[in-house]
C-alpha cells in the first residue's frame, strides 16, 4: 500500500461558511494521517472539491470546478495518477448523476464526515493511519474561525433543498463545540464566527443557544464573536437580551426576511409578515445600542407578483437594513415550491435582483455615511503597502459585507485598533489610526 506521507492533497471549498467548516476538518484529518498539503492542484496528488449545490449558481460553479480541475490533470504526470474526488451537497444529491455523466471523476462521497478519509484511502490503496478530525483552516494566518454547532435543518422552507441534502436539524454535543473552540483560541483568533443553518434552533438536552454562547464567552477570551444565520421566527428576547450584555458579541446580526409579502412568505413555508419583521428590526435596534442588521432576499419566487415585489422593496427603504444581499430563486427538485412550477421569467427576475441591490446601495451608502467622523474598532486582515492595511469592522462579516480601508504606522497584522472613519462608498470605509 502505498504511504500518505509520500502523496499530497489539494482541497477546494465551494459555497457556504457551513461548508468551509467541513473543509477545514477534513483538511486537520489529512494533515493527520500524514499527507503532504499543496499550494496549488496542479502539483496535488489527490484534489478533493467539496461542492455546494444550495441554488442552480452554486451547481453550475460546483460542476465548473470538477471540470476545471479534470482538465488540469490531463496535463500532469506523475507516478500515482493525479485522482480527482468530488464530496458535499452536489455529491450527496447528485452522486448517481455525477458518476454516470462525469465518469472521469475517481470517487465520490457525500457529506464530509470522519469515515470520508478511510473511505478515500481503502478506494485508492493508501495506507491509513488513526487520525482526529480537528478542524484545520485551509489558508494560513486567518484571523477569524467558524464554529459550527449544529448539522441540517428542520425549517423547511418551500424553496430551499438543504433538508433533503443534510437532513433534519441535529445540534452538536457543547463538548464537541468546546473542542473546536479551544483549537481556534489556541491559534490566536480574534473572531469565533457562530454558524449553522439557523443557530436559534440549537438545542443539547437543557443548552440552549443563549447558555451555550454564555459558556463560549466564558472559555475564551476571543475579542469577537459573531452570531450568524438567524431564522427571523426563532429571534426571541433570550438572544436579544444576550447581545446586549455580552459586549464581546458583535452588534451584528444576520437574520434572512427572504421577504415581505405575507402571500410570499405563506407559500415559503414562513409565519412572519413586513409588520412583524418590522417589529423585530425595531426590537432590535431598541435593545442593541448601534446594532448593524443583515439579511437575505429572494427575488422571482413562484407567484410573486408585482405588488409582492413592490411590498418588498417599500419594506427594504423603510426599515433601511445596513446590509443586505439577494438571489435569484432557481427550482430546486423535491421542494414544495418546485411543484408551483417557476412562473416568474427570469428577465423579470433579473430585473427585480438588480433594482433591489440598486435601491440598498443607496441605503448602505448613507449608511456608512453616518460613520464618518466616528471611531470604530478595526480587526486588520492584510498589508498593502507601507502604512496601507485592510481590515473589517465588527459590523462586517468576512467575505459576505464591506472591508475598511486603513491608514496606520503602527498597526500589526491581526490587531484590533480604533481608526477614526475618514471616507466611504457603497459598501466600504476608510479611516485613519495612530
Amino acid at each position: 500500500m502505498i504511504s500518505p506521507t509520500s502523496l499530497s492533497y489539494y482541497i477546494l471549498s465551494l459555497g457556504c461558511a457551513k461548508n468551509q467548516v467541513d473543509s477545514e476538518k477534513l483538511n486537520g484529518a489529512f494533515l493527520d494521517a500524514g499527507f503532504i498539503p499543496a499550494a496549488h492542484p496542479q502539483h496535488a496528488d489527490i484534489v478533493v472539491i467539496n461542492t455546494c449545490a444550495f441554488i442552480e449558481d452554486a451547481k453550475r460553479e460546483s460542476i465548473d470546478a470538477i471540470f476545471e480541475m479534470l482538465t488540469l490533470r490531463r496535463r500532469v504526470k506523475r507516478g500515482f495518477p493525479q485522482k480527482v474526488v468530488v464530496v458535499g451537497c452536489l455529491a450527496k444529491r447528485y452522486a448517481l448523476s455525477l458518476r454516470n455523466e462525469i465518469p472521469e471523476i475517481d470517487f465520490i462521497y457525500g457529506l464530509v464526515d470522519e469515515q470520508l478519509l478511510p473511505a478515500l484511502c481503502n478506494a485508492f490503496g493508501i495506507k491509513k493511519e488513526k487520525c482526529s478530525f480537528r478542524q484545520v483552516p485551509l489558508d494560513e494566518g486567518i484571523p477569524y474561525a467558524y464554529i459550527k454547532i449544529s448539522e441540517g435543518c428542520s425549517n423547511n422552507c418551500s424553496f430551499c433543498a438543504i433538508p433533503f441534502i443534510r437532513g433534519e436539524a441535529i445540534s452538536f454535543s457543547p463538548e464537541k463545540i468546546f473542542a473546536d473552540v479551544d483549537e481556534a483560541t489556541a491559534r490566536g483568533v480574534k473572531e469565533l464566527i457562530i454558524v449553522a443553518q439557523d443557530i436559534c434552533s440549537y438545542r443539547y438536552g437543557k443548552v440552549t443557544l443563549k447558555s451555550l454562547v454564555k459558556k463560549i464567552c466564558a472559555r475564551t477570551d476571543v475579542p469577537w464573536i459573531r452570531l450568524m444565520y438567524c431564522h427571523p421566527d426563532h429571534v426571541d428576547e433570550e438572544l436579544i437580551e444576550l447581545i446586549a450584555a455580552e459586549k464581546r458579541i458583535c452588534r451584528y446580526l444576520d437574520i434572512p426576511f427572504q421577504h415581505a409579502s405575507a402571500n410570499v412568505l405563506r407559500s415559503m413555508g414562513r409565519k412572519g409578515d413586513a409588520e412583524t419583521y418590522m417589529r423585530l428590526i425595531e426590537l432590535l435596534r431598541k435593545s442593541i445600542n448601534g446594532i448593524h442588521i443583515r439579511s437575505t432576499f429572494l427575488v422571482g419566487y413562484p407567484n410573486e407578483t408585482e405588488d409582492d415585489f413592490r411590498m418588498l422593496l417599500d419594506f427594504i427603504k423603510e426599515v433601511k437594513l445596513e446590509k443586505v444581499g439577494a438571489f435569484m430563486y432557481s427550482p430546486e427538485e423535491g421542494t414544495k415550491a418546485f411543484a408551483l412550477n417557476d412562473l416568474v421569467p427570469k428577465r423579470i427576475k433579473r430585473a427585480r435582483y438588480h433594482e433591489l441591490l440598486s435601491t440598498q446601495k443607496e441605503i448602505s451608502k448613507n449608511a456608512l455615511r453616518k460613520m464618518k467622523g466616528k471611531r470604530i474598532n478595526v480587526l486588520v486582515e492584510k498589508h498593502i503597502r507601507k502604512n496601507q492595511w485592510i481590515g473589517r469592522t465588527e459590523f462586517d462579516a468576512p467575505e459576505v459585507d464591506g472591508i475598511f480601508f486603513l491608514t496606520s504606522k503602527s498597526a500589526t497584522l491581526h490587531s484590533i485598533v480604533n481608526a477614526e472613519v475618514t471616507n466611504f462608498s457603497e459598501y466600504d470605509l476608510w479611516g485613519i489610526s495612530e
